[in-house]
Order: C-alpha cells, then sequence, then structure tokens
C-alpha cells in the first residue's frame, strides 16, 4: 500500500514539472530569441537572420618556391564586403550559420622577373571579385547580460564574379627604356575557389535589436594560378613575352559590423 502510494505521488509530481516546465515563459523554443537570446539561460532561440558590412583587407599569398624565376611583393587590396546570412539554433550556445556574401579579393604585386634576359620589376594589380557560400558552426562561449562572445568556422564555396588583371613596368638596357603593360581579364582563372572561414565577434542588445561586431578570415584551399604576361611594344605591334602563372592563395581579412533579426 505504502509502495502503491509512493508511486502516485511520483508521478503527480512528474506531471506537475512537466506542466510547470510547458507553461514557463522562455521554454518554448520558440521564446528564446528576443529578451533571452544570448543569455545563457538555456533556451534555445527561434531561426533568425541578418545583414553585415564591412571593410576587406585582401591579399595574395604565395605557396611554392620558384627559386630564381620570380620574385613576389605582395600588398593589400582595400575594398568591402557585404552580405546576408541565416542562423540555425541548436542550443542556447551553438548554432548553423548559413552566409551568403559578396567579398572583394585580390592583391597588388611587384613582381621581380627577367623580360628577354633582362631583370626588371613589373608592378601588377590583380582584383576578384567574388560570392562566398559559406556553411559555419557559430559557438557562444561568453553569455551575460544580453551580451555575448563568440566564434565561427567552416567552409565556403566561392563563386568569381568579375576580375581585372593590369600589369605596368619599365625594362631598360641602359640606353633604351621600353615601355610594357597588361590590362585585360582573368578569364584563364578558375573560378570557383573554395575556402576556410574562421573568426570571432562580440553580440549585443540596443534599441530593440541585437547588434554584433565581427571579425573575420578566409583562406583559400586551392592554388590559383595568376597570369604575369606583358606586351612589349615592337614597331607599330606588340609582342606577347607569356611568363609562367605565379600560383598563389587568396586570403581575405574582414571587419563587419551587422543586425540580426
Amino acid at each position: 500500500m505504502l509502495r502503491q502510494r509512493k508511486i502516485v505521488l511520483g508521478l503527480a509530481a512528474a506531471r506537475l514539472i512537466v506542466a510547470l516546465i510547458a507553461g514557463f515563459p522562455g521554454a518554448a523554443a520558440g521564446d528564446g530569441l528576443g529578451e533571452n537570446a544570448g543569455q545563457g539561460n538555456g533556451a534555445v532561440a527561434d531561426l533568425n537572420f541578418g545583414f553585415k558590412v564591412g571593410p576587406s583587407f585582401a591579399e595574395h599569398a604565395g605557396t611554392e618556391e620558384r627559386g630564381a624565376e620570380y620574385r613576389v611583393s605582395s600588398h593589400w587590396r582595400e575594398s568591402f564586403a557585404a552580405g546576408a546570412f541565416l542562423r540555425f539554433p541548436i542550443t542556447s550556445r551553438l548554432a548553423t550559420q548559413q552566409e551568403i556574401v559578396y567579398a572583394r579579393k585580390g592583391s597588388r604585386q611587384d613582381i621581380g622577373v627577367d623580360v628577354l634576359e633582362i631583370p626588371t620589376v613589373l608592378g601588377v594589380t590583380y582584383d576578384m571579385d567574388y560570392i562566398e557560400i559559406a556553411a559555419l558552426l557559430r559557438f557562444a562561449w561568453l553569455q551575460w547580460g544580453g551580451r555575448e562572445v563568440y566564434s565561427l568556422g567552416g567552409t565556403a564555396l566561392c563563386l568569381k564574379v568579375d576580375d581585372h588583371y593590369r600589369l605596368r613596368g619599365e625594362v631598360s638596357d641602359g640606353e633604351q627604356v621600353v615601355p610594357i603593360w597588361a590590362d585585360a581579364d582573368m578569364s584563364e582563372v578558375d573560378m570557383f575557389d573554395f575556402a576556410f572561414v574562421y573568426g570571432t565577434g562580440f553580440e549585443f542588445a540596443a534599441a530593440g535589436r541585437r547588434w554584433f561586431a565581427e571579425y573575420r578570415f578566409s583562406i583559400g584551399w586551392n592554388t590559383l594560378a595568376m597570369p604575369t604576361y606583358a606586351f612589349v611594344p615592337f614597331g607599330e605591334d606588340s609582342v606577347l613575352i607569356d611568363n609562367e602563372p605565379v600560383p598563389l592563395k587568396n586570403q581575405n581579412h574582414l571587419i563587419l559590423l551587422g543586425i540580426t533579426f
């Protein structure tokens, strides 16, 4: 009799706890987005979306040593990036994030080569604009008072939507100076690039919205054969100097400000 009474009381207590949890504000998955998002109270937020924009600092990294065949000094391409994202919460701290970002990449290169057996330095501009489609994991390490510090990482498929190659230089034998140049698209460079993406950020609530500041870095997985050819005037025509392409990888540093809805 005593055992049956304990079982009945246990079932009644379990039903009461379930009823309290089901009726508690923020306990349901759909109640965690607004005030509770990022507060570490265990509630899982709804699906949300947002936008981000900010400056980018792109460069190319060399991947192979080619001896004295050429010498490369790389400089930033300073531009901007902008995009949108969808966030799918898994827990109050962990989420997956799908992004589409327009990112302007490329670099400014000083390439030392031998043109017609004469050492020279070529000033090269690589402009490459991409649409990045990224799949990321986002984890909030610290959460307090509606604020959070998070990190993110994953991969991105990068589709090249615009590009331009420009070269300027001079060849001098000590008596005569000959200008060399190139100005064309880079259709010979792979349209697709694949990148590893990671970053960190700080998110907070203000004016009824969620805002964030984020640092993000992406580096290409595959090497791109970047052109170094040039034209030299010869009478009324031009002669093509077809140097070997330079194997380089895209890199991009982004500083982004954004809003979450």
